[in-house]
């Protein structure tokens, strides 16, 4: 690891708060992140926030890691799994239910271990919870005793999905990072050659947590040498009993077939698992079961001449099928900006995922040279921070992607992925030379490997801009831009009334400014209204962004009163009239398009005549998200505070 890991630029201190959690204090800082206890004003509870490192150059594992995370915790929702909660977030980092409690690693280890009773029991706990992670496609990867939490009832809590595979989500570890990833002395065989997605890779983990909660000890030598690893890719494990005689054959037998060099012989699933676990008694006594000698050099290679073991290479990439993808080139940061406007526009017309991609070209492992990255890197960090925030403000949900290479060569390589749709990128970061090979834009441009778009400074904003132009003078670009506006508007007003009363229940003594002069709808229609050619568009809109700001007035008188009251008039006022604003702009959309031929495409969002908070499932990580969060932060604030948590509806 490099040594210049350490805390993320900008990191918060204890007494700090990050947007609403107030930090407590502060519980690790490792080269992989820091992590806080936090507090959660709304519901009084007590969370974990992990921030992860800045140093994203040197070591781009931790972004990976973090990324992969955030994902696949969105998914997983069970007593034997961490409990994550999801918020609209300023800054990247992961909010965790706090489990009071200790790693298994205090419990088992040289010369600890567990009565059997005990490790049965939570053998039959981590069965529930890896079953449950599979029937979902999720294959945890990385189990080991320092990622199993044990509270003061005996109760496991998986953590640490860094590592994870998800069916339903592209493995970009698989697809960026060439070695191996897991604990050496933990992870399956048939990971060292790159498999990320058979569920059998955590049933040998499981085998290998069950030896160790009876031994105190590991069939393997506890090194990160990959030639150690690799040893069990043909060889058998020393018989737990070996170290512990007073281990049952018939456990022994369960273990053994759990940890199988081939994945055929092992079990099939955990069900099948936990079955042979609750009824061990009455399985047969074989000899294998009754063995005690660690196996010879000569039996090694003996008994596995005839055995099958694991093969296969990384099979998890994309999904499928999937959405078109774009990809974003991180080339200059002085592009950032735009590049990032570009990228919001193209998945909003074509409904598509996005990924942003920065090549990290390799060069001398110096002090000085991995001094410069790790700064740089931090730099990089924020800005990644400040795009993927932009992105989720209109609920898109950006992958990134850092990968060593050739800038050139890596994009290129990119961009002939499975249902990639165009690429994306700023200014070159070589200025233009006499020699075309000096210049990443034209290089990729002679040699495109899928649509290029360079991105330059916008010239028409419909915010500024509109007003003096007739509609029938929009461009279909500009037409576009008014589209890609609107949706900006929409989710604006959204986070408006949610941040609105997240504002007013953290800072009550503070008198809150709901700020009608900074209203970026009021402040587009006042631009409008001087010219009689947008009276109709006004005489659309006008009407409910009035009736939003009357809203604002009774939510001041509310907020004095009980939270469930507002939670009502949320509900029943202020998230319809979203909803006629999306309607609203629909048609204003519709106008401003109507005298081209042929119309520019159509932005999914403003044609769907569904309310977007009307869909749960749907929901990603921008103000939808939040609106989900407001409901059930009300509910939890009502209760805290003495008053009803369910609201009867109003008479009709």
């Amino acid at each position: 690891m490099s040594s210049f890991i350490s805390r993320p630029p900008d990191c918060p201190a204890v007494g700090d708060r990050l947007d609403i959690f107030i930090l407590r204090s502060e519980l690790h800082q490792g080269v992989m992140a820091v992590l806080f206890l936090a507090e959660d004003p709304f519901s009084g509870k007590k969370v974990v926030i992990k921030i992860p490192s800045g140093d994203i150059l040197n070591q781009p594992i931790v972004f990976y890691h973090y990324q992969n995370e955030d994902r696949i915790s969105r998914v997983v929702d069970h007593p034997a799994i961490i409990g994550f909660i999801h918020r609209r977030r300023s800054r990247q980092y992961i909010i965790m239910e706090h489990v009071p409690g200790h790693d298994l690693r205090t419990l088992v280890g040289r010369n600890r271990k567990l009565p059997l009773d005990k490790a049965l029991a939570m053998m039959e706990q981590l069965c529930d919870g890896m079953e449950y992670l599979h029937r979902r496609g999720i294959v945890h990867l990385d189990l080991k005793p320092e990622n199993i939490i044990v509270t003061g009832d005996h109760r496991l809590k998986v953590i640490d999905f860094g590592l994870a595979s998800c069916r339903s989500l592209p493995d970009l570890l698989a697809l960026d990072l060439r070695n191996p990833q897991g604990t050496p002395w933990y992870i399956a065989p048939e990971q060292l050659l790159g498999v990320r997605d058979d569920p059998r890779c955590d049933i040998y983990s499981m085998g290998l947590l069950f030896y160790e909660m009876l031994t105190g000890e590991l069939p393997w030598p506890r090194s990160s040498k990959l030639t150690t690893a690799r040893r069990r890719l043909k060889e058998v494990p020393i018989p737990p009993r070996h170290f512990n005689p007073d281990i049952p054959p018939q456990i022994q037998d369960i273990i053994i077939r759990a940890l199988a060099v081939a994945p055929d012989e092992r079990y099939r699933s955990c069900g099948e698992l936990r079955k042979d676990l609750k009824r061990w008694r009455e399985l047969p006594v074989t000899p294998s079961g009754t063995n005690t000698r660690p196996p010879s050099f000569l039996s090694r290679i003996f008994a596995t001449s005839g055995r099958k073991g694991p093969s296969g290479t990384a099979q998890s990439t994309y999904p499928q099928p999937g959405r078109p993808k774009i990809i974003g080139g991180f080339i200059d940061a002085a592009a950032m900006n735009d590049m990032v406007n570009e990228l919001k526009k193209q998945a909003l017309i074509h409904d598509a995922e996005i990924f942003m991609v920065h090549v990290i070209e390799d060069e001398s492992d110096s002090h000085v040279t991995r001094y410069g990255k790790a700064v740089e890197g931090e730099k990089l960090m924020v800005g990644l921070e400040q795009a993927i925030g932009r992105l989720r403000s209109c609920d898109l949900d950006p992958s990134v992607r850092l990968i060593h290479g050739e800038v050139v060569k890596t994009l290129q390589t990119v961009c002939t992925e499975p249902q990639v749709l165009k690429l994306i990128i700023g200014k070159s970061r070589k200025k233009d030379g006499l020699l075309r090979s000096a210049s990443v834009k034209r290089r990729l441009l002679k040699e495109p490997p899928c649509p290029v778009t360079i991105v330059e400074a916008p010239h028409f904003s419909p915010l500024d801009d509109l007003g003096p132009l007739h509609p029938g003078q929009l461009a279909r670009d500009q037409v576009l831009d008014c589209d890609i506006f609107f949706v900006d508007l929409w989710y604006e007003h959204l986070h408006y009334h949610t941040e609105f009363i997240y504002q007013h229940f953290l800072f009550r003594n503070k008198t809150f400014d709901p700020g009608r002069e900074k209203c970026v709808f009021g402040r587009w229609l006042r631009n409008l209204a001087p010219f009689d050619q947008w009276r109709e568009i006004v005489s659309i809109l006008g009407p409910t962004h009035e009736a939003f700001h009357r809203i604002d007035d009774e939510m001041i008188a509310c907020c004095e009163q009980d939270p469930g009251l507002l939670r009502r008039l949320y509900q029943q006022k202020s998230l319809p009239l979203a909803y006629r604003l999306k309607l609203g702009l629909a048609e204003v959309s519709r106008v401003l398009r109507s005298h081209l031929d042929p119309p520019p495409p159509t932005v999914p969002f403003l044609v769907d005549i569904d309310s977007p908070v009307a869909f749960i499932d749907r929901i990603g990580y921008g103000p939808l998200l939040n609106v989900i969060n407001l409901d059930q932060d009300l509910c939890a604030l009502a209760q805290k505070e003495g008053f009803p948590s369910v609201i009867p509806e109003a008479a009709p």
